[in-house]
C-alpha cells in the first residue's frame, strides 16, 4: 500500500471519529421520564417504616432519574452565589421527610417571589435520599398550586365556624359551651368578613348568641340562657332554662333588622340530625318553623337559607370542587407530633393526594369552598385562597414541556 493511500485511509478515520464525537456531544439528550407518583405517595411507599434498606434501595431504582411534578408546602429558600436550594415540607411522611430542591440561576427571580407557607408547583429530578430527605436536581418553579387572595389575624377565630354568604363570610361560635363554658372569659364575638377584602365590616361582641344562618340580607343569632337536656319514651329532648330568641343583623350593618323570642319551656322535636352537631338540639327545628324552607318562607326569611346545623364537624366535613375533593387531614409538623386539622386535596379520578396545607403550628377550625375561593379559619386567622382547576395539577407529557 502506498503511503499516499495509506494517509488517505487515516485521515478518513480521523474525520469519521470526530464527526462521531461532534454528533454525540450535541445530539439532544433524551429528557428523563416523568413518573405520576405525587411528593405524598412517593414518600408514603419509599418510607414505609415496614420496609427493610435493602428493600428501600431496590424501590429506589424504580424511581431514580425520573421527572416529577409535585407540589409542596415550601419551608425556606437558600440563595447562595453558585447554589439555589428550596426546602419543602412533607407532612404526610412517618419520618418526617423534608425534599430539598436544586434550580439553577435563571429560577433566582422565580425563587425570590415565594414566601414560606406557599404550596408551589414545580417539576425536579428524583436524585437521592437519606433517612429522612428526598433530594430533587434540575427543579423549576411552576406556580402557585393555590393563590392567596387575602389574610386576616385580627380576628378571634378560635373554635369558630365559617358561614359564607353573597358578600360577606361570617365567622362565630357554634356551642353552647363556647358561649357559657368558661365563666371567667369574655363572651365570643360573632364576626361579618368582607369576601373581596377580608376587612371587618362589624363585629358582635361579648354576645351570649350562637351563629346558626346566613341568607342574601341577614346573618342570624341564637341567643339563650340556658339549655336542659331530659329524656322520655326512647328520644331525647330540650327547652330553654329562662327565655331565648333568633336575632336577624344586617350582613352589611350588624344592625338588628328584626328579633323573634321564645319563651321559657318550649320544647322541640326530637333528636334526629348529627348526635354530635354543634348547635343544641332545638335550633335546627325551630329556625326552620320560623323562616321556612324551600321557596316556601315565613317571618320576613328568604329561599336560600344555609343553617350551620347542616355543616358536617370539621372531621367530616369535605367539598368537590373541579375534580378535586378537599377535606381535612392529619399530618406531621415540624418534627413533634401529629396535626390533625389541615387541608388536604385528593384527586378524585385516582384517590392520590395532591397537596396538603398543614398551616403551622396554628390548627384549622373550619373551611369553605365557594364560587371556587377556599375559605380557610384558623387560630391565627381567616384566609382567601383562588382555587386552581385540576388540569393545572396534572402531569404533562414530555411532548408538551420540552426538554
Amino acid at each position: 500500500m502506498s503511503k499516499k493511500k495509506l494517509a488517505g485511509i487515516i485521515v478518513g478515520c480521523i474525520t469519521a471519529i470526530i464527526v462521531v464525537i461532534v454528533i454525540v456531544t450535541h445530539s439532544p439528550t433524551a429528557p428523563p421520564e416523568y413518573t405520576m407518583v405525587s411528593a405524598y405517595d412517593f414518600a408514603k411507599e419509599l418510607f414505609n417504616p415496614e420496609l427493610t434498606s435493602l428493600q428501600r434501595e431496590d424501590l429506589w431504582e424504580d424511581y431514580e432519574g425520573k421527572q416529577v411534578k409535585w407540589i409542596n408546602e415550601l419551608k425556606s429558600v437558600a440563595l447562595g452565589n453558585e447554589e439555589l436550594v428550596a426546602y419543602f415540607l412533607n407532612p404526610l411522611d412517618w419520618e418526617r421527610t423534608e425534599v430539598v430542591a436544586a434550580f439553577d440561576e435563571s429560577q433566582r427571580s422565580s425563587l425570590l417571589e415565594l414566601k414560606e407557607g406557599d404550596l408551589v408547583i414545580y417539576t425536579g429530578v428524583l436524585a437521592s435520599f437519606g433517612q429522612t430527605e428526598i433530594s430533587l436536581t434540575d427543579c423549576t418553579v411552576i406556580s402557585l398550586a393555590i393563590v392567596p387572595l387575602w389574610w386576616n389575624n385580627d380576628i378571634d377565630t378560635h373554635s369558630k365556624r365559617i358561614l359564607v354568604g353573597d358578600e360577606v363570610l361570617c365567622l362565630g361560635p357554634t356551642t353552647y359551651d363556647d358561649v357559657i363554658g368558661n365563666f371567667w372569659s369574655l363572651p365570643p364575638t360573632i364576626t361579618a368578613i368582607n369576601r373581596e377584602t377580608g376587612e371587618l365590616p362589624w363585629e358582635l361582641k361579648n354576645t351570649y348568641s350562637v351563629l346558626v344562618g346566613i341568607d342574601s340580607r341577614y346573618i342570624y343569632a341564637w341567643q339563650f340562657t340556658g339549655v336542659r337536656y331530659w329524656y322520655a319514651g326512647g328520644y331525647r329532648f330540650a327547652d330553654w332554662v329562662g327565655p331565648s330568641n333568633i336575632t336577624a343583623l344586617d350582613k352589611v350593618s350588624g344592625q338588628i333588622g328584626w328579633t323573634s323570642s321564645l319563651s321559657y319551656g318550649a320544647s322541640c322535636l326530637p333528636f334526629t340530625l348529627y348526635p354530635e352537631a354543634s348547635i343544641p338540639d332545638c335550633v335546627d327545628y325551630w329556625i326552620l318553623q320560623i323562616y321556612g324552607t324551600g321557596n316556601e318562607t315565613t317571618n320576613n326569611g328568604e329561599p336560600g337559607l344555609i343553617l350551620l346545623i347542616s355543616k358536617p364537624p370539621l372531621s367530616e366535613l369535605t367539598y368537590e370542587h373541579e375534580g378535586v375533593i378537599y377535606e381535612s387531614a392529619c399530618a406531621v409538623y415540624g418534627g413533634s407530633g401529629t396535626e390533625c386539622s389541615a387541608l388536604q386535596a385528593i384527586d378524585q379520578e385516582t384517590g392520590g393526594v395532591l397537596w396538603i396545607m398543614t398551616f403551622e403550628e396554628r390548627g384549622m377550625n373550619d373551611f369553605s369552598i365557594v364560587d371556587g375561593i377556599l375559605y380557610v379559619s384558623t387560630d391565627e386567622g381567616v384566609g382567601a385562597f383562588e382555587l386552581p382547576n385540576l388540569t393545572d395539577l396534572q402531569i404533562p407529557d414530555w411532548s408538551e414541556t420540552g426538554s
